[in-house]
């Protein structure tokens, strides 16, 4: 049977996985990570996103109730303690270099994944350099 990717799965083909895994190795995306890689986290947040999951427990419920998709995403089932634990280390420079890399590579914003991948920005001191390297981009 010939394989048709999900509506997700095009929706994420924006991002070049290897350039994500880059990136990743880069900022130490991974560092000290056992079973929950970013990529899955990313996948997370953005299906959080698409999904208006409102708490981890809906995001959960959501994410496991599709479980046929994630072979092909690359991706696991999710665990609410992983993802809690996942929303308290991982480093915000990693998803604002994602961004930044994809509004350049296509431009335009295909997806906004701003809201899905830096929850709470209003509260983090680094959305200056995001705002700056969005202009840098619109410029160039």
């Amino acid at each position: 049977m010939r394989f048709t990717p999900s509506i997700f799965g095009k929706l994420l083909e924006p991002i070049k996985r290897r350039q994500f895994e880059r990136l990743v190795a880069r900022h130490a995306g991974d560092a000290y990570v056992k079973s929950f890689p970013s990529w899955n986290y990313l996948l997370a947040l953005v299906y959080a996103q698409f999904s208006s999951a409102i708490s981890l427990r809906g995001l959960e419920a959501g994410w496991n109730a599709n479980s046929q998709h994630h072979y092909h995403l690359g991706s696991a089932p999710l665990v609410r303690s992983t993802l809690c634990d996942a929303n308290k280390r991982r480093p915000v420079a990693l998803f604002r270099a994602l961004i930044v890399r994809v509004r350049r590579r296509d431009g335009r914003c295909l997806l906004n994944l701003a809201p899905a991948l830096l929850i709470d920005l209003e509260l983090l001191p680094e959305i200056d350099l995001l705002v700056a390297d969005e202009r840098e981009a619109a410029t160039l």
